[in-house]
């Protein structure tokens, strides 16, 4: 996938666990989660996805929905977003990523 990255004040993630700033974690998009009753139970929480940005590539672990996220954009939290993109202004165009199996 490719789209922008973006970061996000992070906390309590639609799976359910609370995460903080410094961890390496990941909220993809609302039309790829496809969160059903129980948001907790989504079979991509949990599951880590490989960042791909300027030759390097980052692990980041799904743990939240991107309700403003189109397309391939994510969300990511600052700490991951700066080892990413240490030069980024808060949005980052054409980032590749993709889920790790």
């Amino acid at each position: 996938y490719t789209g922008d990255i973006t970061h996000y004040d992070v906390g309590l993630g639609s799976c359910g666990w609370t995460n903080t700033d410094s961890d390496a974690i990941v909220a993809i998009p609302h039309g790829m989660m496809n969160n059903g009753i129980n948001p907790n139970l989504n079979p991509l929480c949990g599951q880590y996805i490989t960042i791909s940005f300027n030759g390097t590539l980052n692990q980041a672990k799904i743990v939240d929905t991107c309700g403003g996220c189109d397309g391939a954009s994510i969300d990511l939290s600052p700490t991951l977003f700066e080892a990413v993109a240490p030069s980024g202004d808060g949005r980052v165009h054409n980032v590749n990523w993709w889920f790790n199996n």
